[in-house]
């Protein structure tokens, strides 16, 4: 969501901020999350952009390595059709608010995707998301033109713009959400081709790579420069900086980020001073560590021990 956000000119950080979530998500991908949470989250997220199909391209910039084991076994796949089978079998593990059923008619085979979640939640942008990846399954046998995607919603204003990401031979009003595909696609072997998801994974590894790097090192000035963290992750400072970018992360509002958690931990535990807590986070004295603290959180840190 980070690179899509950073698209539409929204930070990441601000952005998980104004829904009051923890913006440790860097240093903790695989935080978990209340399935209620979720839902909100894609919600306002094309909300605060202002597009009715952030979901699907959500999906369109993600790449199916970067999905865990579930990603895993689809790659791992002699063919389509095995693919296609993993992809359905062991659907809980991409998420748990939708299955997939597999369904062969004649000529065509049925990626049919089925919204599991909770009632009352608003569930377009996970299932357009659910759909532009499950695409990416059939889309390995290199034949796009056999590949059709129908999608329950009827026809919106500016829905044409899905064409990027689900591509141009696409049914809204339909009975199903569903990637419709040639059955003869089914044996053919996976083609591995970079897109513009595969930018969207790298990208999103260095962000990662450099949040986790940055807690080892906070506590060291000179450790925790761009330069020096670059060189760790493997990368030139340029490179870096472009990645992070491309999340929507500036780096240094990364480490500022990063000394604000490890601050709020230090000072809750109760251990530790004011003084010993700021060369902790890589300040050289308490005078500047007040005040990043104070604008953090509006108090001084001896205040903030004693209210929190």
């Amino acid at each position: 969501m980070a690179p899509y956000l950073a698209m539409r000119g929204v930070s990441s950080l601000e952005f998980l901020r104004r829904l009051g979530i923890s913006s440790d998500f860097f240093q903790n991908p695989d935080i978990w999350l209340p399935q209620t949470a979720c839902f909100r989250i894609g919600n306002e997220m094309a909300d605060i952009t202002q597009d009715p199909f952030g979901g699907a391209y959500v999906g369109f910039l993600t790449e199916i390595r970067s999905l865990g084991a579930w990603g895993e076994s689809i790659l791992g796949s002699e063919n389509i059709a095995q693919a296609c089978a993993l992809a359905a079998s062991n659907s809980v593990l991409l998420h748990q608010a939708g299955k997939v059923k597999i369904v062969t008619e004649g000529r065509t085979t049925k990626l049919i995707h089925q919204f599991t979640g909770p009632c009352e939640a608003d569930p377009r942008h996970f299932i357009l998301g659910s759909l532009a990846v499950l695409r990416k399954i059939p889309l390995m046998s290199g034949e796009p033109s056999a590949i059709r995607v129908h999608i329950k919603m009827p026809r919106a204003r500016g829905d044409d713009v899905l064409e990027e990401c689900l591509g141009q031979n696409l049914e809204t009003g339909a009975e199903y959400n569903m990637i419709e595909f040639d059955r003869d696609l089914l044996d053919s072997p996976l083609q591995h081709t970079r897109d513009n998801a595969w930018k969207t994974t790298e990208a999103i590894r260095s962000t990662l790579q450099t949040a986790n790097t940055l807690i080892t090192r906070i506590s060291d000035r000179d450790q925790s420069k761009l330069a020096t963290i670059s060189r760790s992750v493997g990368l030139s400072p340029r490179t870096l900086q472009r990645r992070l970018n491309y999340c929507g992360v500036d780096f240094d509002a990364l480490r500022d980020e990063t000394r604000r958690l490890e601050a709020l931990q230090l000072i809750s535990s109760g251990n530790y001073s004011a003084t010993e807590i700021a060369y902790m986070v890589g300040y050289s004295d308490q005078a500047h560590f007040t005040r990043a603290f104070k604008r953090w959180t509006g108090s001084i840190p001896s205040r903030y021990r004693f209210t929190s």
